[in-house]
């Protein structure tokens, strides 16, 4: 099959006039303009989209998809301390099946916005099978907190972490580790589940400097978060020191993929340069909770690989990357149209680990593919940004498969609906009792 629209985006954020993608298979196998690969391969079956940019499949590197269901289960009001408490609440009254349930329709959603891979928390092996069946690709981090060191080998048994890379997760995803946060995961633990990432070669990521509660736990100990840290983060002494400082002295931020960075303290972004593999922000989820905006302008000058998420549909409005790219740009004109297009790509790949077969169009990569219609102008990645929406996306391909036409999947969404609305229900009435 030959996909062609009015520009392709190639590696590297530069557009191709007319241009197109042939695939054979799950691969991308050449890129050029739609004449000459029409002329290559005439037996090929063409779908051209008028008006249309020819991009990667983005990219939505930190979601929590297991929490799609729980989306207005608990209201928004900027008071973060006061959401985590309920959210928590409505997660523990949650199983396996409703966790599945609530994936699924998160990865529906994550398609019909152009996503077609993600960087996903998950409580279990339900998030990933329920993903890849959709058709969603990406690392799938199993989040482990308010345990001791000697009880990881049993948690990670039970919550079925696939003990060697044999028995990793299923085609077009990785699986990694999180300890979630300093203020639920104590020292001790931090070390342990890097140390097992490292052994297992999997990926290790965490949520770091996202709120001030965080960050006054860290400096003085007390605040909101010092009961939490108390019950949860065994072994717990305020470093007196920002959350980056506090997890490299613990030796875990090598290679590690760190989300939010909203508070940093100064040479903390230099730090991240250094030793992380990325910073993953998620703006609107910042605003929405009060948690504030990142220091964007200060990532840029050490030169942080960065990467966008949404975070999950509990603490954002939608799962629509573009409107998360327009939301960063806001707050830092200085980021570029195209470096904003590359965070939502191939940026996005290489900080999850899986850009050598993702997030660009190029022979030999994964063939996810999306069209999105811009009009009829001669700057189609400022319109791209502009207008991105998923009203506007008129295909979606992962893995050579097209799993949204014209705005609508290919598959039928009725029963992962109805699942979903279920779960919902049941988190609601956890949260109201």
């Amino acid at each position: 099959m030959i996909i062609s629209g009015d520009w392709a985006i190639l590696p590297g954020v530069k557009t191709l006039e007319h241009g197109a993608v042939h695939m054979n298979g799950s691969r991308i196998a050449e890129v050029g303009t739609k004449d000459a690969l029409v002329a290559k391969y005439p037996e090929a079956i063409l779908r051209h989209h008028p008006h249309c940019v020819i991009m990667p499949g983005l990219v939505n590197a930190h979601t929590h998809l297991a929490l799609t269901a729980l989306h207005g289960v608990v209201p928004l009001t900027g008071e973060f301390d006061s959401w985590i408490d309920h959210i928590t609440r409505a997660v523990l009254a949650l199983d396996g099946n409703d966790f599945a349930a609530s994936a699924a329709s998160g990865a529906t959603d994550c398609l019909l916005n152009g996503v077609t891979l993600v960087g996903d928390i998950v409580y279990g092996a339900e998030s990933p099978a329920a993903a890849g069946d959709i058709g969603l690709g990406g690392v799938f981090f199993w989040e482990v907190l308010g345990i001791t060191p000697a009880e990881l080998p049993d948690t990670l048994a039970r919550i079925e972490f696939p003990a060697t890379p044999a028995d990793q997760c299923p085609s077009r995803t990785r699986c990694g580790l999180s300890p979630h946060a300093p203020y639920s995961s104590g020292p001790d633990l931090l070390r342990a589940m890097k140390r097992t990432a490292t052994d297992l070669g999997v990926d290790f990521v965490i949520h770091a400097a996202e709120s001030p509660a965080e960050m006054q736990l860290l400096a003085s100990g007390d605040g909101p978060f010092a009961a939490k840290a108390k019950r949860l983060a065994h072994g717990f002494q305020a470093p007196g020191a920002g959350a980056i400082r506090y997890l490299d002295s613990l030796g875990v931020l090598d290679d590690a993929v760190v989300v939010h960075c909203v508070h940093l303290l100064p040479g903390e972004a230099h730090l991240l340069a250094d030793k992380a593999r990325g910073v993953v922000l998620c703006p609107r989820s910042n605003a929405l909770l009060g948690n504030g905006r990142a220091p964007v302008r200060a990532l840029l000058d050490a030169e942080v690989k960065l990467a966008l998420g949404t975070d999950s549909a509990a603490s954002n409005d939608d799962l629509n990357l573009f409107a998360e790219a327009r939301a960063l740009q806001a707050l830092e004109p200085r980021l570029t149209t195209a470096r904003l297009i590359r965070m939502m790509t191939e940026d996005g790949a290489d900080v999850l680990g899986l850009g050598e077969h993702f997030g660009r169009l190029a022979p030999g990569y994964n063939a996810d593919i999306i069209a999105v219609e811009v009009g009829d102008t001669g700057h189609p990645l400022e319109a791209l940004l502009a207008l991105g929406d998923p009203a506007r996306i008129r295909m979606v391909v992962s893995g050579g498969v097209a799993r949204a036409l014209g705005g609508m999947p290919t598959f039928s969404t009725i029963p992962i609906r109805n699942a979903a609305a279920q779960v919902t229900s049941k988190a609601a009435r956890a949260v109201r009792d």
